[in-house]
């Protein structure tokens, strides 16, 4: 078993970090959620002396040829795929039979090993705090949505914390009322224009739930040009709980999520893929917890 574990860790001398998102045009270096995980794929990689390479790739999604050609020239002896990366991206880069592992992403029916944090407990975990504090008119904003009966958002993780927000309603006996939801760009500037949009629409709202902290910071700012106090007027959570957030005025309640440990994690499965390649693919489910801070208050009887 040592010597198998051994020759596993030999064939992975270069790790690709794959970073690969339709929805966000920035650097993941420079983002405060990814960052963190390259950090953790880093850390992890020291450890058995492998080379981690990050590269770009959502911006070549267009054309698979040459996403293609780029992997290829890139002689990756593995490959974290990074970011909400769609099912044909993912054939494309599995084609490669290199051991592979996505990081935050999900999609039903691929049998491929993925890594990402428990967004559904979290999203209900935070949801169910707003109705402690005695709200019931609880505001959501979100990713992209797709266009039907109600919205579905188009972003796995996103999705799933929608549904956690769904659910932590229903079973206290609310109704979800889809006015009271906002779609955006998971974003600062997608944050401010949701929560603008859900204010100008008129339905009131005494809490709101946001998918990420950056959205979280928009929404904010939104909420202080509108005249409201946070929390006393409006109270806001949001998700992810990147390093900023405890530096807000004021402090911002979020779900921590351990961004070093997904990284970690998907290079440990990296490694176990190599040492056995017959072996079954999984879903590793990292726990998340509610770091509550000062924008939650009791609702205002």
């Amino acid at each position: 078993m040592q010597d198998t574990r051994r020759e596993g860790h030999q064939a992975i001398k270069e790790i690709g970090f794959l970073y690969c998102s339709s929805v966000d045009t920035g650097s993941a270096i420079s983002n405060p959620f990814w960052s963190p995980i390259l950090h953790g794929v880093e850390a992890e990689a020291r450890k058995t002396n492998s080379k981690v390479t990050y590269r770009d790739v959502g911006h070549l999604v267009p054309t698979p040829q040459l996403l293609r050609t780029t992997l290829q020239e890139m002689q990756l002896g593995s490959a974290l795929l990074v970011g909400p990366a769609e099912a044909e991206t993912i054939r494309l880069i599995k084609e490669m039979n290199i051991p592979l592992v996505l990081v935050d992403n999900f999609v039903r029916g691929l049998k491929i090993d993925t890594v990402l944090c428990d967004n559904f407990e979290g999203a209900r975990m935070a949801v169910e705090h707003l109705l402690q504090q005695g709200h019931r008119q609880i505001a959501f904003i979100g990713g992209s949505a797709a266009p039907g009966p109600r919205p579905i958002q188009t972003i796995y993780t996103i999705e799933r914390r929608a549904a956690g927000y769904r659910t932590a309603l229903l079973d206290a006996g609310i109704p979800v009322d889809y006015s009271l939801t906002a779609a955006c760009t998971l974003s600062t500037e997608g944050g401010y224009e949701a929560c603008k949009a859900l204010l100008q629409a008129g339905t009131p709202f005494t809490a709101l739930f946001c998918a990420n902290d950056e959205t979280a910071i928009g929404a904010m700012k939104a909420l202080r040009e509108a005249g409201r106090s946070i929390p006393e007027d409006i109270s806001i959570i949001g998700f992810d709980n990147i390093a900023m957030v405890e530096h807000l005025t004021p402090a911002l309640t979020t779900v921590h999520v351990d961004k070093e440990a997904l990284g970690s994690i998907a290079v440990k499965r990296l490694l176990m893929q190599a040492a056995d390649p017959d072996m079954v693919s999984s879903a590793s489910i990292i726990n998340v917890e509610l770091v509550k801070r000062a924008s939650v208050a009791p609702r205002r009887a």
